[in-house]
């Protein structure tokens, strides 16, 4: 049996962790039989969203390894100790990571690995950001420094520049082996949902994790002026986590035109329930959200930002600048105004999507590079 890890930081919401998933399950149907996907974790999350996530992929036989089971901090040091046993133990042909803190201990696990004289297995990365170790520029030269010549896939044409900028800056060769793979995403079905849904108003969500660089700054000060000017006129649905919720619950509290719910499995099937979707993101590897939005025809509500304006068609109108309140006013005037063609909007978005980010050609595209290595 030929093995290949998924090395993912943990189960939670975002692309990195979703592109890690489909690999394994779609995959060992394209390799071979004799072909295991295992998904290693760094560490554990173990909010509702994770917990029902590894049912899910467990019922689909999709094994999963944690590292280590302590906090996300220990877990950088300890994991790379763990991955070398367990690579040891089980002889993986080839490890496949996804973001900067996997990236991280397997260099350090790398480093290991010389130290014991321990043959490792071929290593895939797939670059899934536009802003790279943007906070941890030494953290990111340690991780970097080795890696030389690893296939190195990007997920979008921005994600591809930020990789080659990054090695430049750390004065570092680049792979001579690298190529772009969008995301790819199926048509979401319609599933059941427990929203606080009002028809009679237009529901905007927000789905992602509550981060800077995901603007959640941008709702905290944009929705109670959008309240003041529409008054009832539009409800607000944040789906997520993360270390701005504090900030995002006492909006809720503020505001009773604002809800806010715990990451979902599978959101995209609730899509459906929305009006539209919202995306003030500063930046995005590829925004996936953007992608299933649009095939669940909910017109995206979008910053201008790489990795995102790749999702959507070069002229769409629902475009802002994120430093721009006023760009972000405009557009919510004109939803109130009913200005747009929301039929022909709908349209050309699920057109573009549909024919780019093809989910089947990612899983060709990765199953080809993985029987290459193989």
């Amino acid at each position: 049996m030929s093995k290949i890890f998924q090395l993912i930081s943990s189960i939670q919401l975002g692309g990195a962790e979703v592109v890690a998933f489909d690999i394994a399950e779609h995959c060992c149907k394209e390799l071979c039989k004799n072909v295991e996907i295992t998904i290693v974790q760094l560490y554990e999350t173990r909010n509702e969203y994770a917990v029902l996530k590894k049912k899910e992929l467990t019922s689909k036989n999709i094994r999963i390894i944690t590292l280590y089971k302590g906090s996300k901090r220990m877990s950088l040091l300890l994991a790379p100790f763990f991955l070398l046993l367990l690579i040891t133990k089980e002889k993986p042909l080839i490890i496949h990571s996804h973001t900067d803190l996997p990236d991280f201990v397997l260099a350090t696990t790398i480093r290991l690995s010389y130290l014991f004289k321990i043959k490792l297995p071929r290593v895939v990365r797939t670059i899934h950001n536009t802003q790279l170790w943007r906070s941890h520029s030494r953290m990111g030269k340690i991780t970097e420094t080795m890696y030389d010549d690893e296939p190195i896939v990007s997920v979008s044409s921005n994600a591809m520049v930020s990789y080659e900028k990054l090695r430049g800056k750390y004065k570092l060769p680049v792979s001579s082996n690298r190529q772009i793979i969008y995301n790819g995403c199926v048509v979401p079905k319609h599933s059941l949902h427990s929203f606080k849904i009002e028809r009679d108003k237009i529901n905007i969500a927000f789905c992602g994790r509550f981060e800077d660089y995901k603007g959640v700054e941008i709702l905290i000060t944009m929705i109670p002026e959008i309240e003041n000017l529409y008054p009832h006129r539009f409800q607000f649905h944040l789906i997520g986590d993360g270390s701005y919720k504090k900030q995002l619950q006492k909006l809720v509290d503020n505001n009773s035109n604002v809800f806010i719910y715990d990451p979902v499995p599978n959101v995209s099937s609730m899509f459906h329930a929305f009006n539209f979707l919202l995306m003030p993101s500063h930046f995005e590897g590829l925004g996936l959200i953007s992608i299933e939005s649009s095939l669940s025809g909910v017109p995206v509500i979008a910053a201008h930002a790489p990795g995102l304006d790749e999702t959507l068609p070069e002229k769409w109108p629902l475009k802002f600048d994120f430093r721009n309140k006023e760009e972000l006013l405009k557009i919510f005037e004109n939803i109130n105004n009913n200005i747009y063609e929301l039929k022909l909007l709908k349209e050309n978005a699920y057109s573009f999507v549909l024919n780019k980010f093809s989910q089947q050609r990612m899983i060709n595209s990765y199953s080809e590079l993985y029987s290459k290595l193989l």
